[in-house]
């Protein structure tokens, strides 16, 4: 039997679904909040809770950075200028960028954390592509 196309094609969705027999010859399919493991259960076993945490605080950064136009008191980004069909591109060009060049200018760590950013930053507009 096949499950319901959702857990095929949202296997990275907020939510964990879980399939049941009713005990009357029905399946149950329930849908509750997926909550993240803090590592109480030392769920994490290469220190990904901590990575995380630090791409968290490295993104969170970048919003006071020189990625942010201030001009008039104004809060785009660079992306934000950037024609949305031409968005694909531009992100996917910088992974590039930063994974070619991790290893030899600037801090490898802080190249890395940008790959992880665009890479958000191309699920994201993924994202936006798939809902319309």
């Amino acid at each position: 039997m096949r499950l319901p196309f959702i857990m095929d094609e949202y296997p990275y969705s907020d939510y964990q679904f879980t399939l049941t027999d009713g005990g009357d010859g029905t399946l149950n399919l329930t849908k509750t909040p997926f909550i993240m493991n803090d590592n109480a259960n030392h769920f994490w076993k290469y220190n990904e809770d901590k990575i995380l945490k630090q791409l968290e605080q490295y993104i969170a950064s970048t919003y006071s950075q020189h990625y942010v136009d201030r001009t008039g008191g104004g809060t785009e980004q660079t992306l934000d200028k950037i024609k949305h069909n031409r968005r694909e591109g531009f992100c996917a060009g910088n992974v590039t960028k930063y994974i070619d060049r991790y290893d030899t200018k600037g801090t490898p760590r802080a190249d890395l954390f940008k790959v992880l950013h665009y890479t958000i930053l191309l699920i994201n507009h993924l994202n936006l592509v798939e809902q319309k």
